[in-house]
């Protein structure tokens, strides 16, 4: 008996332990669903935690180099002891997108943040960093820094150093009304300054300040064999001597792009015109043209006049190596000869993309500037050497 009894407290008392061990474990909490997949506005959207807004974050990481100065006559010219003829490039970009549906409709914030490191002359020497786009928008308004509503088609070459068309970007306020099987229409007021205005007119006259955004217009059609849109933007140009009288800049253009199913996945081609009133930047990255000249009188300033034509088209030869090929013509006359202009150039790009996202590829480009008698005449030829990630 006296056996048993101690044999039962002896259980009794490892129990008791076993007991005590256990609770001082420690318990697996509650799964809780911290980050929800958002699927309605495609991938990689997340929900932030305790919102109903989709958040995507994004970015790329780009390394060029180049090496140029190869052209025969002007501040480009292999002769040149002043550039740089090495160009090397490193960009970080950082890309957050949030969108929420309210009673409103999409309430859109966008943001893309640059930060470049450069030697000089591709691009400013040293490190800089550039707000490209900062924008909210609410049912059809845009406010912010984007794309102007004026550029449509912004080309099929990189544009890795000589620019291939309309890429510039503004401070601007804009409202879009869409109409059904992707027709709509847009009215902006831009920003009136920045690479579309240059800071001079001919003649040594500076840019006097605005008191009037460029106002910009467009009708634009996306459907499943690519897109197209009509532009216009009327604008001042206006000196700041007192006694010159300002004068209305317009232009007007049309831009499309075509997907070539037939001749190959992902295969486009695209094309634009623009002709230009005293608003040269519309016609091409301008290159340094002058929107005006004072006339003869000295009482106001006469418009400079001009027009452009591009095409471009990037064909995919097998799922991951592809050839883009553009070209582009521009033509300006001014009151001074010297500056007029006749111009074109042409670039080439040849890219593989091992994996989704990765880019690694070359590109050929070559700029020929022609200007009136007086002018010093300018090309530039340039090869670089890219390798990107997008994610």
């Amino acid at each position: 008996m006296k056996l048993f009894k101690g044999m039962m407290l002896g259980a009794a008392a490892v129990a008791t332990a076993t007991t005590a061990q256990a609770a001082d474990l420690p318990v697996a909490p509650e799964p809780v669903d911290y980050v929800r997949i958002c699927d309605a506005y495609g991938a990689r959207f997340f929900y932030i935690p305790g919102t109903e807004t989709c958040l995507r974050v994004g970015g790329r990481v780009r390394a060029d180099y180049g090496i140029s100065d190869f052209g025969n006559s002007g501040p480009n010219s292999w002769d040149s002891k002043a550039d740089n003829s090495l160009r090397f490039r490193a960009r970080g970009y950082i890309r957050l997108d949030a969108r929420t549906q309210t009673e409103f409709g999409l309430l859109r914030t966008y943001t893309d943040v640059w930060f470049t490191s450069n030697n000089s002359n591709f691009g400013s020497a040293g490190g800089n960093t550039e707000l490209w786009d900062a924008f909210v928008q609410l049912g059809g308004f845009t406010f912010g820094r984007t794309g102007s509503f004026f550029d449509y088609w912004t080309g099929e070459s990189w544009g890795s150093r000589i620019g291939q068309g309309l890429d510039s970007r503004a401070n601007l306020a804009a409202y879009t009304a869409t109409f059904g099987n992707g027709l709509s229409a847009s009215l902006s007021l831009e920003s009136n300054t920045g690479e579309r205005s240059p800071s001079t007119y001919i003649g040594g006259y500076s840019r006097g300040g605005f008191r009037y955004p460029a106002l910009v217009a467009n009708v634009n059609v996306v459907q499943g064999w690519g897109g197209a849109q009509l532009m216009g933007v009327v604008k001042a140009n206006r000196a700041s001597t007192a006694p010159v009288d300002s004068e209305t800049a317009w232009a007007i253009g049309a831009s499309a792009r075509f997907n070539l199913p037939m001749l190959g996945s992902n295969t486009g081609l695209g094309l634009r015109a623009v002709y230009a009133d005293g608003a040269i930047g519309y016609i091409h990255e301008a290159y340094g043209s002058y929107d005006a000249t004072l006339n003869a009188a000295g009482t106001g300033l006469s418009n400079s006049t001009g027009w452009g034509v591009a095409a471009g088209i990037t064909h995919y030869w097998t799922p991951t190596i592809y050839t883009a090929v553009q070209g582009q013509y521009w033509d300006i006359d001014t009151l001074n000869t010297a500056n007029d202009l006749s111009a074109w150039s042409a670039h080439a790009t040849l890219g593989w993309t091992p994996v989704s996202g990765l880019v690694i590829g070359t590109e050929f480009e070559y700029k020929d500037e022609d200007f009136g008698a007086g002018g010093v005449d300018n090309q530039d030829m340039t090869v670089t050497f890219r390798v990107q990630r997008t994610f």
